[in-house]
């Protein structure tokens, strides 16, 4: 089987990739592949900011990283508007590195990226991207869940849906396989490795946000509690028994925050108290009250 990209792939790329006209693009990728039978599994694409990506060539967010060197644009754009030289950050679901990789970039030689991915067959492409773009020596590697508490999960790769929703909960598929996987709280992590002040967080795990956060406690002890970009949504909280709304009240009785959904239309930020029951949810910037403002003074606000 002939796994390689053909040139009708090849040279849409070089349409999508460089044209400043961004309608169409996506549509004109999905076009292209239709014309191939075989698709490779892996390819290595390089994004708009050049980093060298390998990526599992099998659902949508690889055609955008490949294609058009783009992935989850209003969020990322938001991440690397918030990153300051010599931050200590974590990226808790790191997948493929997509956020390490530019992340390892931002904060320079005096920085540090601790980065969780669980899935093994996943971590070791963490691993490789990570090596293959600068300032890979900042980067803290760990191939465990992070938890409300320490011990061993079993984790759910769904035969039907990419790499990036694997996840502690079966949700009720059927069609899975699973791996097992130690937990770790990050309140262990941070005694373990003398961390005492981490300045930003991205977490997105697949419904166990909020395992995660309630074995975080030290964090909000910090002088300064850190920015969150956590991801809150209805469809994977309710596999984990919670609504999104109880991170929210969960961080309000931590330390008092703000919270911003992320428009991923617009790539706006939009203040919200709490989500109304039926919402799906959203990605949402959390904000230490008095905090960082600074830092938002870039980010269009509603």
């Amino acid at each position: 089987m002939n796994s390689e990209l053909g040139l009708i792939q090849k040279a849409t790329r070089l349409y999508t990739y460089y044209s400043p006209v961004r309608k169409g693009k996506y549509r004109l990728a999905l076009a292209s592949l239709g014309l191939r039978k075989h698709l490779p599994v892996q390819v290595v694409a390089r994004t708009v900011d050049g980093r060298m990506l390998k990526i599992n060539f099998n659902n949508d967010s690889s055609y955008f990283i490949y294609f058009i060197g783009e992935y989850e644009p209003a969020i990322t754009n938001v991440i690397r508007s918030l990153i300051r030289p010599g931050d200590i950050c974590f990226d808790v679901g790191a997948n493929i590195g997509w956020y390490t990789t530019m992340i390892q970039e931002l904060i320079g030689e005096n920085g540090e990226v601790h980065s969780f991915e669980p899935v093994p067959q996943t971590f070791r492409i963490l691993e490789e991207n990570v090596r293959s773009n600068r300032n890979a020596e900042v980067v803290r590697l760990n191939n465990v869940a992070l938890g409300s508490e320490t011990g061993e999960v079993d984790m759910h790769v769904f035969d039907d849906l990419p790499d990036g929703h694997a996840s502690i909960s079966d949700y009720g598929h059927t069609a899975f396989v699973t791996h097992k996987c130690p937990v770790v709280t990050v309140n262990e992590y941070l005694a373990a490795n003398k961390i005492r002040n981490v300045n930003f967080i991205k977490a997105d795990i697949e419904g166990a946000e909020l395992m995660m956060l309630k074995g975080a406690t030290d964090l909000f002890q910090q002088d300064i509690p850190p920015l969150f970009e956590i991801e809150m949504t209805l469809n994977t909280a309710k596999g984990f028994g919670y609504l999104p709304n109880d991170i929210i009240e969960f961080i309000r009785s931590k330390y008092s925050y703000n919270f911003f959904s992320i428009n991923e239309m617009t790539g706006s930020l939009e203040k919200i108290e709490e989500f109304d029951s039926e919402d799906p949810g959203a990605n949402v910037l959390c904000v230490p009250d008095g905090h960082y403002m600074d830092r938002l003074k870039s980010l269009s606000r509603g």
